[in-house]
């Protein structure tokens, strides 16, 4: 496997495999960085601890504000030889392009040229790995995991404190990866291991007592609370999967099936994509006017009329101004279906009036869906769906159009003690 690896161990005894992943531990619960003052002596532990804080600090970073992932690059891809020869040319050799990731412990990873690995190699040293019953195909996977490698030996005085007589230590700790062939099973706990020990909440299924913006900000609110995940045992990161094909003696003859978007492969973006992208997002949602600061439908609400029937009111946040006339009224601007879930299917609801009820202080403008007594309304999960005429939407008296101009929520009638009907604080 391609890996930094750049130092024999000068003492075996101390680590068997010098270039290990290092500690992955969780991010400190605090931070203590030094103080200097005159006359100070500093030894080994103060300068490690001066280098540990600052690194804590980046890796805290890294993983709290921006998360685990590819940062770019890091694609598989087959490498034929000769170059020039076919695309199609039966190859054991599979590239990988540089680039840089985040791990799991927030640490910054670097591949700073493309890698190729030798699969036919890597099987040879590892005869365990075997194709499916009845197949000459073995999927495996990439894996990309950080190391660090001590590098740079120098002379080392005798330790006053201990008993034996110096030599040499080594001077600088280099930053590396590895990159790693997995089989399913191997590849399957990989991506177990790194899902979140705590999972994240689940936000409530549909809350309707506000507006669309209000039930997004509670649900990252819900996101943002989740406790903090803890880093798993195995911090490496799974970047791609391929086939490859062996003939009857057990060699691999040519590799296949390349996939670089394998659902485990995480990404992060640039903050510079996001930007452009939500610029360009809100650019096409203000040309399109699905976004302003127009009259724009809000919480709904539920009044009991009888047995079967009931009125379910849609404000319509608008700071108190009127919409430029009836919505409903001929030509409408503004047309409704409401449609009943029994559990498999959508069927349409109990009939219903549609009516819009300017605003009256201290209740705002509300659109209603009326049910007449003996119109069949019963307990169950509803979806209302509203839209506006795109040529013609309804406004308010500055010329700003009800947003959004297509605009859905689910809904679910129960009965209360008494047993009329009400509005469900859920869906289920």
């Amino acid at each position: 496997m391609a890996t930094t690896r750049t130092d024999i161990p000068m003492n075996s005894a101390r680590k068997t495999d010098p270039c290990g992943a290092g500690d992955c531990c969780m991010p400190p619960a605090e931070f203590v960085r030094l103080r200097y003052f005159y006359g100070q002596r500093l030894g080994v532990v103060d300068l490690s601890d001066e280098q540990s804080y600052f690194t804590g600090k980046q890796r805290f970073h890294n993983l709290r504000a921006h998360g685990v992932g590819v940062l770019c690059g890091l694609l598989a891809e087959r490498y034929v030889c000769p170059q020039g020869a076919p695309p199609n040319t039966p190859t054991t050799l599979l590239r990988m392009s540089r680039g840089a990731a985040l791990d799991w412990c927030g640490r910054e990873i670097v591949v700073g040229w493309d890698q190729c690995i030798d699969v036919a190699a890597w099987l040879a040293q590892h005869p365990g790995a075997k194709p499916p019953a009845g197949t000459n195909i073995l999927p495996l996977w990439v894996a990309l995991c950080y190391r660090e490698c001590p590098s740079d030996p120098s002379p080392a005085p005798r330790d006053p404190c201990g008993c034996d007589s110096g030599g040499c230590e080594y001077a600088r700790i280099r930053e590396g990866f590895q990159l790693k062939l997995l089989t399913a099973a191997e590849a399957d706990l990989v991506a177990k291991a790194t899902q979140s020990s705590q999972p994240d909440p689940v936000p409530a299924e549909e809350e309707l007592a506000g507006s669309l913006q209000s039930a997004l900000a509670r649900d990252v609110a819900l996101w943002t609370a989740a406790g903090c995940p803890q880093p798993p045992d195995d911090c490496c990161l799974l970047l791609a999967r391929f086939q490859a094909t062996l003939d009857a003696a057990g060699k691999v003859t040519d590799l296949t099936a390349l996939d670089n978007a394998i659902p485990t492969r995480r990404i992060l973006l640039r903050t510079e994509i996001l930007q452009r992208a939500i610029l360009e997002t809100l650019a096409a949602a203000g040309n399109a006017e699905l976004t302003g600061s127009g009259p724009r439908l809000s919480a709904v609400t539920f009044v009991n009329g009888g047995v079967d029937s009931g009125t379910l009111a849609i404000a319509i946040d608008s700071t108190g101004a009127d919409l430029s006339r009836d919505p409903f009224a001929a030509p409408a601007l503004l047309t409704a279906a409401v449609s009943l879930f029994d559990g498999a299917n959508w069927k349409p609801a109990a009939a219903s009036v549609l009516a819009y009820v300017p605003p009256a202080a201290p209740h705002p403008a509300r659109i209603e869906l009326r049910w007449a007594a003996g119109s069949g309304l019963v307990t169950g999960r509803y979806r209302i769906y509203l839209e506006s005429d795109r040529e013609q939407p309804p406004v308010d008296p500055k010329m700003r159009p009800l947003t959004p101009p297509s605009w859905a929520r689910h809904f679910r009638l129960d009965k209360d003690a008494s047993g009329k009907l009400v509005l469900a604080a859920s869906l289920f």
